[in-house]
């Protein structure tokens, strides 16, 4: 039998060398020649078709992925009978829809041979009814104000916070134009849109009277972008505060919001969840602990190192309409034994024309003289929670591309603080010290 077998194999490649040297293109022995197999076989209806943070524009659609064969290629998405657009996943996001309005989806897959399944069951999704223009009006303390809308930011690994879309950040960098227009109606307008409201607060608890222009979001929370405070009448104009880790950093929120008060400062940012709130990564460089045990990318909800977010757009917009304008944002770090109490930095280690963070420094002295400090760019060897990848500090410093290059000069303009708990965020006795030391250099 083994013989048999063999002679046959032998048979098979002198065969092949024949056909080879008298150009015969169709030889072969015992009908070897095969064709490829043309698949016809179409992928599986795609089922469990969901919508999810619908909106008055938006929303979220997913499904279970299809199965095919071979492989499942695309899938097409009909609204409305006919096709929107293509997925090379399950899932699509939807954006410039109309508010109040009812829309059917369907779904099919496609598979590497062009054989489509049918459409997937309808779901009939009705997109937000339109909110109410209209402009909302408060009064009281401004600190205690805004620490009611600190204590219900979610913590950590919530899944609140929504990445803008492009037109979305388009339309937050209009809402911003307009506030500092003082066109209140056309942000109005603009706002409810991104369910977002102004609040024209009046702080009777101040001397005289202030009033700021709040951007918040509606009690209905969707995004969680944060809360953004415009003072219409500054006493300090060149000062905008942040506070970006109103959880994480302990206490910075209620610490900003209480600077910014006693200095009406001309801006307020305060970021709208736990910068651990989502676990998907940023796109931009840069790694942490803060998230996990080991270093790790930057989350997508961590503002001061994304982009992609209406942070980032409202410090553009203010650095660039205001030409002066100063921008400070309180962090908090754990302290081991050999850091400083202060860390403060302005995003690169190349000292500025007009140097805020020496003066800051100096004035931190003058109201507690036992503080310790590093400072980057005098320090030029430390680099422990040096800010050199915050996106804010590269573009407010001139990078060519915020989320992934360090920027290589400064315009002085970033000032990032670093503070140990215990001296100057614990409570109203550390808040005070960066309170005063603002106002001396503001």
């Amino acid at each position: 039998m083994d013989l048999i077998v063999k002679r046959r194999s032998c048979s098979r490649v002198v065969m092949s060398v024949l056909c080879l040297l008298f150009g015969v293109s169709s030889c072969s022995s015992d009908k070897e020649n095969t064709e490829t197999a043309v698949d016809q076989e179409p992928p599986t209806i795609p089922v469990g078709l969901k919508a999810e943070n619908i909106t008055q524009r938006t929303l979220f659609l997913y499904w279970n992925p299809a199965e095919d064969n071979v492989n499942v290629k695309n899938y097409s998405l009909y609204q409305n009978g006919e096709f929107l657009a293509g997925s090379g996943k399950p899932s699509y996001y939807l954006d410039d829809l109309v508010p109040g309005t009812d829309y059917t989806f369907q779904v099919l897959a496609t598979d590497d041979a062009g054989n489509s399944s049918k459409l997937s069951e309808p779901i009939n999704v009705h997109t937000s009814d339109p909110l109410v223009a209209e402009l909302q009006f408060a009064s009281g303390n401004l600190k205690d104000y805004l620490r009611d809308l600190l204590d219900i930011v979610p913590g950590i690994s919530a899944k609140k916070y929504k990445v803008p879309t492009d037109n979305e950040l388009n339309q937050w960098d209009s809402i911003i134009d307009a506030i500092l227009d003082e066109d209140i109606t056309k942000a109005v307008d603009e706002a409810v849109y991104l369910n977002y409201q102004i609040v024209e607060f009046t702080d009777i608890y101040s001397s005289p009277n202030q009033v700021y222009y709040i951007l918040k979001e509606y009690e209905e929370r969707l995004n969680y972008w944060g809360t953004f405070v415009f003072s219409k009448t500054p006493k300090r104009k060149d000062l905008v505060l942040a506070a970006p880790h109103v959880l994480h950093d302990q206490k910075t929120g209620y610490q900003a919001a209480f600077a910014f008060r006693r200095n009406v400062g001309k801006a307020l940012f305060l970021s709208g969840a736990h910068r651990c709130d989502q676990e998907e990564s940023s796109s931009c460089d840069g790694t942490t602990t803060s998230c996990s045990p080991n270093f790790a990318p930057y989350k997508i909800s961590d503002v001061p190192h994304n982009t992609n977010s209406a942070f980032q757009v409202a410090t553009e917009n203010l650095f660039n309409a205001i030409p002066t304008s100063v921008f400070v944002q309180l962090h908090g770090f754990g302290k081991e034994p050999s850091d400083p109490y202060v860390i403060i930095s302005n995003g690169t280690n190349k000292k500025p024309v007009k140097d805020y963070v020496l003066m800051l420094k100096d004035a931190l002295l003058e109201e507690d003289n036992t503080l310790t400090f590093k400072i980057p760019h005098i320090d030029l060897n430390w680099t422990r929670y040096a800010a050199f990848d915050n996106t804010q500090g590269r573009y407010i410093n001139g990078s060519a591309s915020p989320c992934s290059v360090p920027a290589t000069s400064t315009t002085g303009r970033f000032v990032h603080i670093e503070q140990e708990r215990s001296k100057l965020r614990q409570d109203e006795s550390g808040w005070i010290k960066i309170s005063n030391a603002l106002g001396k250099v503001f």
